[in-house]
């Protein structure tokens, strides 16, 4: 996983075959998802959901958050009689990773091994944190958002693949946010704390370079070894990463210059919501706008982008 070389590379330096190879390489990731997992991976209860919440707003300036939401693209080679469900639309053979991240790049919940031709909306209406929502058994109940009397629902933060509901917000279209700064100003903020999101699998690629090349394995190992890295060993290490260093990934020093480049460029169109969704997010944008939800660079992060 830490290296991503072939099997062939690795039985000369270890003197072993390559079908024996095989069966230590699934027997290892096997055991270590099963007893990791629970250790690592613990479904989050809802006063965790609100200390998650807390660090959003702390770190990315926004309120009652629990979590962004994106999807990865894992390239394997492609499987035997599989036609083109594997296929996706980068032209390339792969199983989805659908992932929700907390405010310090700690993966919370994934949902492994979907087809390539899947979109991220799709995999994600049926995946068991989405019949867990649709009981009303996960998020936390609304509650104000800070500086504010307004009570809004807690919210997942994703791109424009999602649909757009009362506990999920997706940005403007750039059409709609060229007519309105006040919608433009939202997308940057919304930009901003979906990024956790993209942080997360880059230092995923970046300490398993094993996910930069096609993985030659069988679709059922590789779903181990996503879960082995992903959620186990990438959150392992995230804590080690915050005990050491003594404060969270990105958390900016007040006498340091604040951040210049933070905004996402977002093109496609195109998805459902609800009235709740709009809702919501019209409420956001109103609080983004005000004195008491803004944050002093956000004028500047727009104006720029609008020259570029």
């Amino acid at each position: 996983m830490a290296t991503g070389e072939s099997f062939r590379s690795l039985a000369f330096a270890f003197r072993i075959s390559q079908s024996y190879l095989t069966r230590i390489i699934r027997m290892v990731l096997q055991s270590l998802s099963i007893h990791l997992t629970p250790i690592l991976l613990k479904m989050p209860t809802k006063d965790d959901l609100i200390q998650i919440s807390e660090e959003f707003w702390k770190r990315w300036n926004f309120p009652n958050c629990v979590g962004a939401i994106d999807g990865k693209h894992i390239r394997i080679f492609a499987p035997g009689k599989s036609g083109s469900l594997f296929f996706n639309y980068k032209d390339f053979f792969s199983i989805v990773l659908l992932a929700i991240v907390d405010a310090n790049c700690k993966f919370i919940f994934v949902d492994i091994g979907s087809y390539g031709k899947e979109g991220d909306s799709g995999i994600f209406h049926k995946s068991k944190i989405s019949d867990l929502i649709n009981k009303g058994g996960y998020f936390p109940p609304p509650s104000k958002i800070p500086n504010s009397d307004i009570s809004l629902p807690y919210v997942h933060v994703g791109d424009e693949a999602f649909r757009l509901e009362s506990n999920m917000m997706r940005p403007y279209t750039r059409v709609e946010s060229r007519k309105d700064y006040e919608k433009t100003v939202f997308n940057y903020r919304l930009s901003r704390a979906r990024r956790t999101t993209e942080n997360s699998f880059g230092l995923l690629s970046q300490i398993f370079r094993v996910f930069y090349t096609p993985i030659s394995l069988k679709t059922e190992t590789v779903d181990y070894l996503v879960l082995t890295a992903c959620l186990c060993l990438h959150n392992l290490l995230r804590d080690r990463y915050l005990e050491n260093s003594g404060k969270h990934y990105y958390d900016y020093d007040s006498n340091e210059p604040q951040p210049t480049n933070n905004m996402i460029p977002l093109a496609r169109v195109g998805g459902y919501g609800n009235f709740e969704g709009f809702f919501v997010r019209d409420e956001l944008t109103k609080f983004f706008n005000s004195p008491e939800g803004a944050v002093q660079w956000q004028n500047y992060q727009v104006k720029r982008t609008d020259i570029t």
